[in-house]
């Protein structure tokens, strides 16, 4: 890391580690998650659309801000960068009515996903550079996951 930050170096940095989430050891991407999961809960207080909003913005500040923890650190998808993961578990979690049962599978779906990265989850880091890269494989991790439990829940139900 190149010393001394300024201020917009700073924020990015801050943003992209969710307030420093990333610095977990041994399970910073869990911790981001974790992260993900009060923003999804409070979402699922508003209307699906102005939800929806909200994500689109916490993902394109995920954007500048993975782009910024890139320069910063000399790194291409620093571990620590976290903000993926708080945007894609928020995403699994949008306009799904939320108990504790949906909160627990959302939760080790979207792990999965973002772990193993079925196609073309994959791709998304390897077709876009920078804080979309870094961003955009979560996000899908995010939709697999909700798209996962719409299935489910209506087979089940």
């Amino acid at each position: 890391m190149k010393a001394p930050l300024n201020a917009m170096e700073r924020c990015g940095l801050v943003i992209a580690t969710g307030f420093g989430a990333g610095y977990c050891p041994g399970a910073p991407g869990t911790a981001g998650a974790l992260l993900g999961l009060p923003i999804g809960w409070a979402l699922s207080f508003i209307n699906p659309a102005a939800a929806l909003a909200v994500l689109a913005s916490l993902t394109v500040l995920g954007f500048w801000a993975g782009d910024m923890a890139e320069q910063v650190l000399g790194q291409k998808d620093p571990s620590i960068v976290v903000i993926d993961e708080i945007a894609g578990m928020a995403v699994a979690m949008w306009a799904i009515q939320l108990t504790l049962v949906s909160v627990a599978v959302l939760f080790i779906l979207f792990r999965l996903f973002d772990i193993w990265k079925p196609f073309p989850v994959k791709n998304m880091e390897d077709m876009f550079r920078g804080g979309i890269g870094i961003m955009m494989d979560d996000v899908m991790a995010g939709v697999y996951a909700n798209i996962l439990w719409r299935i489910g829940s209506s087979y089940f139900s």
